[in-house]
């Protein structure tokens, strides 16, 4: 397998309180190693293991790839009444 060194990292969203006590967990000046397209180590590149091929990418911020998976109902009422409220300056009763 071929592992990859991220170098670079200006700044590096973990998620993991242990990196700098924060929730963020962020760790700067930091590298990621990849080995078969899977994170196998984080951390501060002067920490970082050797790997077979190096890319830098040039002092950007990493964060993790948010999934938020949800869905809403269908509003299936008629908002003309709000909005010709709204449009008179009157109060009215939003959402």
């Amino acid at each position: 397998m071929t592992t990859l060194l991220l170098t670079g990292i200006a700044e590096l969203v973990t998620n993991d309180p242990a990196h700098d006590g924060t929730p963020h967990g962020i760790v700067e000046d930091a590298a990621v190693v990849t080995d078969a397209h899977r994170v196998s180590w984080v951390g501060r590149r002067p920490d970082a293991p050797a790997a077979d091929a190096v890319r830098d990418l040039g002092g950007r911020a990493v964060i993790p790839g948010f999934v938020d998976s949800h869905s809403h109902l269908v509003f299936a009422g008629d908002r003309a009444p709000e909005f010709a409220a709204r449009m008179a300056g009157e109060s009215y009763a939003a959402g």
